[in-house]
């Protein structure tokens, strides 16, 4: 495995895959400053941590794993809890379980009075706009439809990265981000119709709005990232966007039949509250740290081919050649959109 290095080098992140001076990444300890000769000139360098690429890809798509689940248990759990209720419940254990893992995280530090805004920003971003159109929209359409809109992620988060943050732009990413694109689009389309129509088609527009919050909160928050950590910038965008929620959660409560709730409602709720919530978003933000936002979203993509999967272990749902060409599809954009 090839040693990942990401360091601040005369002020700008760099990534190498190689070695410094023909040291091991052992030697270069975070926080440490050092100096060395970069294109024969001599910079201050601040190594920011190692890794070995493929163990940060591996973890990646354990949190694709994680994230795919969620499509089915948030459809079971739909099934006990409306939609907005859902949401206030999920979050409200979320942010609980988040504040906590913050305390005792290390190396926690104090919010600046000039990002609290942009904490807020992205918890309108994850819990109101993402999550609430989310779980509303996937109470009219599909699991699989769902994980097919959310392989869009990629292209938005591409446009958005290159349009306002800056991120490099290259033909491979975009060739990569369209074949991993059409990969899912053969993966949902093997009965022979995408489904934007119907009664699913409030359920459609619902979902991609929450993608395009997703993808707004993907790249926003990468400089939270860099500055306090994933677990902490997790934490707080959680956290703040909880209790943006509370007053609409608080309206949603009324009514509800907690009496009524199975077995299997319960679980699939904690599934997407600890699972989805605090495991898997603590993960993304921790790949945003690590690689390119437009990198790490094109994993997006093996989300509705690992959907899937699922449907068809746990919900019958039938496989066939079409399911294994957008796998095929998929893996091999992922592969071009890393080496872009």
């Amino acid at each position: 495995m090839t040693p990942l290095f990401r360091a601040v080098v005369g002020g700008s992140e760099h990534t190498f895959r190689n070695r410094f001076n023909g040291c091991s990444g052992a030697e270069y300890r975070a926080g440490i400053r050092l100096r060395l000769t970069l294109k024969g000139s001599v910079l201050p360098i601040l190594v920011l941590g190692t890794m070995a690429a493929d163990w940060i890809y591996s973890i990646i798509v354990f949190q694709q794993m994680l994230a795919s689940g969620t499509f089915l248990a948030g459809k079971w759990a739909l099934m006990d809890f409306p939609p907005l209720t859902l949401a206030f419940i999920r979050f409200s254990i979320a942010a609980l379980g988040l504040y906590g893992i913050h305390r005792v995280w290390p190396n926690r530090r104090p919010i600046e009075k000039a990002d609290r805004g942009r904490f807020a920003l992205l918890g309108v971003l994850a819990v109101l706009i993402n999550q609430g159109f989310f779980l509303y929209g996937l109470k009219f359409t599909t699991p699989t439809h769902a994980a097919l809109l959310y392989g869009t992620t990629p292209v938005f988060v591409y446009l958005i990265a290159v349009g306002i943050a800056q991120e490099r732009g290259s033909w491979l990413k975009l060739v990569g981000v369209l074949i991993t694109f059409g990969g899912v689009v053969v993966v949902v389309t093997r009965e022979g119709t995408l489904g934007f129509a119907g009664k699913t088609w409030l359920g459609d527009l619902l979902i991609l709005l929450a993608v395009i919050a997703w993808a707004f909160y993907t790249v926003l928050g990468k400089p939270m990232v860099r500055k306090y950590g994933a677990v902490h910038a997790t934490a707080m965008a959680m956290i703040t966007g909880t209790i943006l929620y509370i007053p609409i959660g608080l309206m949603t409560l009324p009514g509800f039949d907690i009496g009524a709730t199975t077995t299997r409602g319960w679980l699939s709720l904690f599934y997407i509250a600890i699972g989805t919530s605090v495991l898997a978003y603590t993960i993304w933000f921790w790949a945003l740290g690590k690689l390119e936002a437009t990198k790490v979203a094109v994993f997006n993509n093996l989300q509705p081919v690992m959907t899937a999967l699922l449907s068809f272990w746990l919900m019958d749902e039938r496989l066939g050649v079409q399911l294994i060409a957008g796998g095929v599809l998929v893996i091999l954009g992922v592969i071009l959109t890393e080496r872009g």
